[in-house]
């Protein structure tokens, strides 16, 4: 029998599991938080701006010990497209399910809404350059579902002495970093799996949604254009290193990253991958969308920003002195 011959089984296969269906999420915690982060920045010893783009390092926190309102200022610090790490909290396995619903995801999302938690074992991957192995690629987790993650957490409950590190690269810089020309030619494009460029719920920034994992063509262009625009995509995001933070793992560490704005990859090879385990906990977040109305760029938001400075210091110049 021929390998491709489609037989009664696979025409009488029933999926395990129901069609997913798009929701709409709760308001995203982000949105109520004191834009200074005051009470955040507070409980931490310290607070270390890992790169100018991406990566913030807060440390001396207990997340455990996290008050509602510092959550939600956690969240947006993490929607900033910052990224935080924490230093190792002591915490059983057996409790980071909890932390992932109490301290990133809150209160206020219902469980159901929990999208994955899982461990993360590298015992199984001898060789994770292998073709069949996406973890030493760019990616972002379940951009193939209907309502893909928002946060994400992972703990890493184990890792070597060297190796195993983490990269993050900001997807909001990476589109910023093209030229005006470029970016208003993507904004009309999408890549077949997901949006090309999306607008961030919180922030408002844009995002250039490339996930080099799962994409495998443009849908409004021909062949060759398809495959000339994924092939420079790449080449823009392996060249980002300036917008790239890489992460050491210790035993304990906790990582949060908004994963509609930041890819991630693991950097392979010179370690025991026996010795590298973690807990990643993640939830759905809203369908992505892209409003060019209600949306910028860095640059964009940058340049209105220092503008309404400049309006502002003029008004003030302006005014006539009071005689005494």
């Amino acid at each position: 029998m021929a390998l491709n011959t489609i037989t009664p089984q696979v025409l009488a296969y029933k999926p395990p599991h129901p069609k997913l269906e798009e929701f709409v999420p709760d308001k995203d915690r982000a949105l109520f938080a004191d834009p200074t982060k005051a009470a955040l920045f507070a409980e931490a010893s310290a607070v270390e701006e890992v790169t100018p783009y991406i990566g913030t390092e807060l440390k001396g926190i207990q997340l455990s010990k996290l008050t509602d309102v510092q959550k939600d200022e956690l969240a947006l610090l993490v929607a900033e497209v910052r990224g935080v790490k924490t230093a190792p909290n002591v915490v059983s396995r057996q409790s980071i399910d909890e932390i992932g619903r109490e301290v990133l995801f809150f209160s206020a999302i219902k469980i159901s809404l929990l999208i994955s938690s899982i461990s993360l074992h590298r015992t199984t991957v001898k060789n994770i350059r292998q073709h069949d192995h996406f973890g030493g690629e760019f990616h972002a987790d379940h951009s193939f579902e209907v309502n893909p993650p928002s946060y994400t957490m992972l703990r890493m409950v184990k890792s070597p002495p060297s190796g195993g590190d983490t990269l993050f690269t900001s997807l909001s810089a990476l589109f910023d970093k093209l030229s005006p020309w470029f970016q208003k030619a993507l904004e009309g494009l999408h890549a077949r799996h997901s949006h090309d460029i999306r607008t961030h719920p919180v922030t408002g920034l844009k995002i250039l949604a490339y996930n080099p994992t799962f994409i495998d063509r443009i849908q409004e262009l021909n062949g060759q254009e398809s495959s000339h625009i994924m092939a420079f995509l790449r080449e823009h995001l392996l060249n980002a290193d300036d917008l790239t933070v890489r992460w050491k793992w210790t035993p304990g560490a906790v990582a949060f990253w908004d994963n509609r704005s930041v890819v991630h990859k693991a950097l392979p090879g010179g370690y025991d991958v026996t010795l590298r385990e973690g807990k990643r906990t993640a939830i759905f977040g809203e369908r992505p969308f892209f409003d060019p109305d209600k949306s910028e760029s860095l640059s964009e938001r940058k340049d209105r920003l220092n503008a309404g400075k400049k309006d502002t210091a003029t008004h003030v110049s302006s005014e006539p002195e009071l005689n005494n």
